[in-house]
């Protein structure tokens, strides 16, 4: 058997694959771009990512759901015409409910991960109602008793 210990690369040549050599000085006329360029493109990738506006088709509300490690915080843009202390808000674990609104049902918003209801705080402030939730615990590990008989 006989060991090449010189390159370790030279499968690369026997593989008709990489026999098709890039031009490296090609891309990198391709690539010159503005650190600045580079910073708000990922801040913006970023951004929607973590938060997404939405108008959903049961909602008329414009809201947006920001999505934390523990916590997901849904702003809600509440029309100008209706008085803040007119309204009332009612969750459960995967949707919320805004009544007050004009609308006799009231207004629906479904949530994109499980929260506890329980734990949950909103806040009004210039036109915008804040809701943080915390999110349901998923995936832990709890200790039961065992009974030996």
């Amino acid at each position: 058997m006989k060991s090449n210990k010189s390159n370790p690369m030279d499968w690369m040549s026997e593989d008709p694959f990489f026999k098709k050599q890039l031009s490296i000085k090609g891309l990198e006329d391709q690539l010159k771009l503005d650190p600045h360029q580079i910073d708000s493109y990922v801040e913006k990738i970023i951004r929607e990512a973590t938060s997404s506006a939405l108008t959903n088709e049961e909602s008329s509300l414009r809201y947006e759901h920001v999505d934390t490690h523990n916590f997901l915080i849904t702003k809600i843009r509440i029309p100008s015409r209706i008085h803040p202390e007119n309204i009332w808000v009612q969750l459960n674990r995967t949707q919320i409910k805004i009544n007050g609104i004009g609308n006799d049902k009231g207004e629906v918003i479904q949530l994109p991960v499980p929260i506890n209801p329980d734990q949950s705080k909103g806040t009004f402030k210039q036109g915008s109602l804040q809701l943080r939730m915390p999110k349901m615990l998923s995936g832990r590990f709890k200790d039961i008793d065992i009974r030996f008989l």
